[in-house]
């Protein structure tokens, strides 16, 4: 649950207010990730170095990012381990508006590297988690030995990983060049990442970027993270609230439920699309001992407004062909 969008949004410069806005979510979504990892609730050495200063978030929230960050490993996991039990190929993973998101460098502490990692994001936010990562030791050691810092410190350059910099709305005119020049293998099994990302464009632009998956890349996947529900009390607070801070939900008319989430994919012809929000994530998919753990880190007695929250928050996994190694991914059950 990305409950940290309700927080006050830092500000970088170089784009529109709206895009300051926009950015400033990635500030946000760290602290949360920070607080629920200092308390116990997610294991993520590697958060803490782009959060500062650090903050203390409501137990209801803290258990919304353990959610999150639950479901977006869960996958990531599940691809890697299927693409070394059924495939020959390595494998990619692409985060479109990646932040200061650390799953790369938790997967490589855990030896469990792809064949290539891209990110991208805002030049803004790309040259702050560069020269964040060339600040601390415990992350750089994780990049590949041929890495290389380029375009004035807003992108990382190497065999395995890239941080690229570019604005999503330009995807097919721009960042698919970058990726291709970087070695993006259209061929390769590719699972794309987006949490509350696309959502923040319009529908023409996230469509594109779908299109252009659907087209190019025979064997994709893709796991988003997305806010529902925009209709009832709570939705229309929740706009509301993001609004009073410039951030607009330009997708979430577009695609407002889980069945919509779900047909977005399907429609296009991919073979398979299941949405959940995160209340029946975290009732049917984290296990009764887990949640036992969390109710000793800190007592949680909003339990309706918990639920309340995470019915308007939804994770949607999509494969586009009924093949190794994403038929064997099952991250929603």
């Amino acid at each position: 649950m990305d409950l940290s969008r309700f927080t006050e949004s830092q500000k970088a410069g170089g784009a529109s207010n709206a895009d300051h806005a926009v950015q400033g979510t990635s500030n946000d979504a760290a602290v949360s990730r920070e607080s629920a990892a200092r308390l116990g609730y997610i294991v993520d050495p590697f958060i803490q170095h782009f959060v500062k200063p650090a903050q203390r978030r409501a137990p209801l929230i803290n258990r919304g990012t353990f959610c999150r960050f639950h479901g977006v490993q869960n996958t990531l996991c599940q691809f890697v381990q299927a693409l070394g039990a059924t495939t020959q190929a390595s494998g990619q993973i692409v985060v479109l508006g990646a932040g200061f998101d650390t799953s790369y460098f938790i997967l490589e502490k855990e030896g469990m590297s792809v064949g290539k990692y891209f990110e991208i994001d805002f030049a803004e936010i790309t040259a702050k988690k560069a020269a964040t990562i060339y600040r601390h030791s415990g992350l750089k050691s994780l990049l590949p030995k041929d890495t290389e810092v380029a375009l004035g410190g807003s992108e990382l350059h190497s065999s395995r990983y890239s941080l690229l910099s570019g604005d999503l709305r330009q995807f097919q005119t721009h960042l698919v060049p970058k990726l291709v020049e970087r070695g993006f293998d259209l061929n390769e099994p590719t699972l794309f990442l987006s949490e509350c990302v696309l959502i923040y464009l319009d529908p023409e632009h996230s469509d594109s970027i779908i299109d252009w998956i659907t087209q190019s890349v025979p064997n994709a996947a893709i796991l988003t993270y997305e806010q529902i529900r925009p209709d009832d009390r709570f939705g229309q607070m929740m706009i509301d609230n993001l609004r009073a801070r410039q951030l607009e939900l330009r997708g979430l008319h577009a695609y407002p439920t889980l069945e919509s989430t779900s047909q977005r994919f399907l429609s296009r012809g991919w073979h398979s699309s299941t949405a959940v929000d995160l209340a029946e994530y975290h009732d049917r998919c984290i296990d009764d001992g887990e949640r036992v753990r969390l109710a000793k880190l800190e007592f949680l007695d909003e339990w309706e407004e918990f639920t309340l929250l995470a019915q308007h928050y939804a994770f949607t996994f999509a494969y586009s062909k009924d093949s190794d190694p994403f038929q064997m991914l099952c991250p929603l059950k």
